[in-house]
């Protein structure tokens, strides 16, 4: 039986999983919706890319502030604030009637992702800081943002099948139901005491302190994989459901339902990760999940560009590769590595700053890979897998790529 002292032990990494699965679901959840709301409201290509995109454009301004103001003021007041974001902007996006409308909302609901997945982090890896199994509790934590797009294009997909095209509504509004359990949570979190221990007095210390020489160079190792890799698994995630639909012959339904085979593959990767990112290295396992992912979305482009056909299994295998390779390097180790790395002082801003151009480089990608599909099928996919290899080379230039048990365990 699970102790009492176990479960309040465990608490903090539970409501922050919960909180970035519900992060994850309120990214994902307008690809399911994209193709109704285009139908819906006559978009043209400009604005589908724009609305797809609107979330990570939002999410770059809310890491890069949310991290600075949590070194300053504290955590746990952000974690209450980006997830009010969830509750207000999702029940409002359902009742909206125009392009403007929803796309100002998903700006504030991309804010709230910004600032969930820089103060997440930072707390639970204070929280841990004393617990040798940090590391894998923060990887753990990461892992539950597969559940949150996998769930997003289920019952996205389900509500799609259910009421039809017009069901974009109630996939929308879900994002905010879902929210309210991660608040009840966050109701019994307490302020990180490292982090009153080590608080600054202002914004300039702060500041200052970041972009110290030695800090410099973490920000720049830590933020150009975080940026390169976002670049294919944002827009990935974002246009999956539209994607599949051409090659599976799918309804609106069909495509978010075929997502979740796809996606589906992110399990058992991040359960290997969880396993292997003591004994095998981040650098390790962040450099061949590059280069997989590289090698998989470049042979997929190849074929499709090429117009030689293959069956629908084949391509959602592939894709569901890509994100398998994914899962189990970059996308646990360029989110937690900086949660660890930096001092406790401007462990937030130094985390922001990452995230920040990470979801720069999803912002690239999305317009990236919308405009070299104009081109031809599989022409995007060519485009994601030169972005993915120029990871590998980064990670393999810049921070190492050899299998060794490595630790970056700071206060």
């Amino acid at each position: 039986m699970i102790s009492r002292n176990y479960i309040k032990q465990i608490f903090p990494t539970m409501a922050g999983s919960m909180s970035i699965l519900t992060a994850s679901y309120n990214i994902a959840i307008i690809s399911v919706a994209l193709s109704p709301i285009k139908n819906y409201m006559s978009l043209n290509g400009t604005e589908v890319t724009l609305l797809a995109s609107a979330i990570l454009l939002g999410a770059v301004f809310g890491a890069f502030f949310s991290g600075i103001f949590s070194d300053r003021f504290g955590r746990i007041g952000i974690l209450t604030l980006d997830l009010m974001t969830f509750v207000v902007a999702g029940i409002a996006s359902a009742l909206v009637s125009n392009f403007l409308e929803i796309f100002t909302l998903r700006l504030i609901v991309g804010i709230g992702v910004g600032m969930d997945y820089v103060v997440v982090f930072a707390y639970i890896s204070e929280i841990e800081h004393r617990s040798h199994s940090r590391g894998k509790r923060l990887v753990t934590v990461m892992f539950f943002a597969n559940f949150g797009i996998l769930l997003a294009y289920l019952l996205g997909g389900i509500i799609l099948l259910k009421l039809g095209p017009t069901g974009w509504r109630l996939t929308l509004a879900t994002g905010s139901i879902l929210s309210m359990f991660s608040i009840l949570m966050r109701l019994r979190l307490r302020e990180s005491e490292l982090w009153k221990l080590s608080r600054l007095g202002s914004i300039r210390e702060i500041l200052a302190k970041t972009f110290l020489k030695h800090n410099r160079k973490d920000v720049f190792r830590f933020s150009v994989p975080w940026f390169l890799y976002q670049i294919s698994d944002q827009s990935l995630t974002l246009f999956l459901p539209v994607i599949l639909i051409p090659y599976i012959g799918a309804s609106f339904s069909g495509g978010a339902l075929g997502a979740v085979l796809v996606k589906i593959f992110t399990i058992p990767a991040s359960f290997l990760t969880i396993i292997f990112i003591d004994r095998l290295g981040r650098n390790f396992l962040q450099s061949l999940g590059f280069l997989l992912r590289s090698i998989l979305l470049g042979l997929l482009g190849v074929v499709l560009y090429m117009g030689i056909h293959i069956a629908a299994f084949v391509i959602i295998g592939m894709l569901g590769g890509s994100f398998f390779f994914g899962a189990l390097g970059p996308d646990k180790t360029t989110v937690t590595s900086p949660a660890q790395s930096y001092p406790t002082e401007i462990r937030g801003t130094g985390q922001g700053i990452s995230e920040a151009f990470g979801r720069i480089g999803g912002f690239v990608g999305v317009l990236g890979f919308g405009a070299f599909s104009l081109i031809g099928a599989g022409v995007g996919l060519i485009f994601l897998s030169l972005t993915c290899m120029l990871g590998f080379i980064f990670t393999v230039l810049f921070i190492g790529w050899r299998v060794e048990s490595t630790s970056i365990e700071n206060a």
